[in-house]
């Protein structure tokens, strides 16, 4: 009987929008996540801190300058079920690739939450107003702090609104609904962000729901499309990609990232840069730095 083949690490990339940084989020093996920092001009990687639970990875951002990450985590364990003072959910602000928490605000579910950076002063919670309260030992410093009085949903609030501030424009809305105990998509949601200065457009699909799918349960599909002939072109098997700062093509496939040229002429030309599916989860201390605002 043949072995299966190893399932890849999965990854999401969050880009900030002043500079050329960027946080990846690789997920593998289940229930661990390993934060790593992007510089995008010199395409040098570093890796950060793992975390043993769940990052959710759409209810995060990253500030303008690429500077600070907010994010959502849980953690469920005896001890932290048990926790009344940090609780087995939290919105949390580090440096990253680094996740001790400069800033943390106990949660106590995993509804709603998340956040994003309105910018480099302003940073806005998905949760209700009494859910905002930060931890006395972990108050924010030097931000001013928005919470949400109708804090909805899950990943999709958050996610939505720091697509639209990256760029992307929402072209077809989703259609699904719940049948049969699954969800079913009957149209897929689809965005678009165009390559600035150029004819290419990127597209995003969000085809599926599916907890089955690894990475789910969010399933998209990506591709680009040339606005001049009208052609398209599926990124196979990629789980990830948008336009870097520098204006290249950047997309994430079986836990390998790449970096591509896109020209009417010859289409795609692309190269790895990274392949991150031998990584293993270690115990790594985050710098001094990283401990404070």
């Amino acid at each position: 009987m043949a072995e299966e083949a190893p399932v890849p690490c999965r990854l999401w990339v969050l880009p900030a929008r002043a500079a050329s940084a960027e946080v990846i989020f690789r997920r593998g093996p289940s229930k661990w996540v390993e934060l790593i920092r992007w510089d995008t001009c010199a395409d040098a990687f570093e890796e950060g801190q793992w975390f043993h639970g769940r990052i959710y990875e759409h209810r995060c951002d990253v500030s303008p300058d690429g500077s600070l990450l907010v994010y959502f985590a849980s953690k469920f364990s005896k001890k932290t079920l048990k926790d009344p003072e940090y609780t087995y959910a939290w919105m949390a602000i580090s440096r990253p690739p680094w996740l001790t928490a400069l800033a943390l605000w106990p949660k106590g579910d995993c509804w709603h939450g998340g956040g994003l950076f309105f910018d480099a002063h302003k940073v806005w919670l998905n949760h209700h107003p009494d859910k905002a309260v930060p931890h006395p030992h972990h108050r924010p410093h030097g931000l001013r702090v928005i919470p949400n009085p109708d804090a909805h949903g899950e990943g999709f609030p958050v996610l939505d609104r720091r697509m639209r501030h990256a760029g992307w424009t929402t072209v077809q809305d989703l259609d699904c609904e719940w049948r049969g105990g699954r969800w079913v998509v009957d149209a897929p949601e689809i965005r678009r962000k165009a390559r600035p200065g150029g004819s290419f457009v990127l597209e995003m699909r969000l085809v599926a729901m599916d907890f089955a799918v690894p990475g789910g349960p969010w399933v998209f599909r990506f591709a680009i499309r040339d606005a001049a002939s009208h052609g398209e072109t599926l990124l196979s098997g990629a789980t990830w990609a948008d336009w870097d700062q520098q204006g290249r093509l950047v997309y994430a496939v079986g836990g390998r990232l790449f970096a591509a040229e896109v020209s009417p002429d010859v289409g795609i030309v692309a190269h790895e840069l990274a392949d991150f599916n031998a990584c293993r989860p270690e115990r790594r201390e985050a710098p001094e730095w990283a401990r404070h605002w």
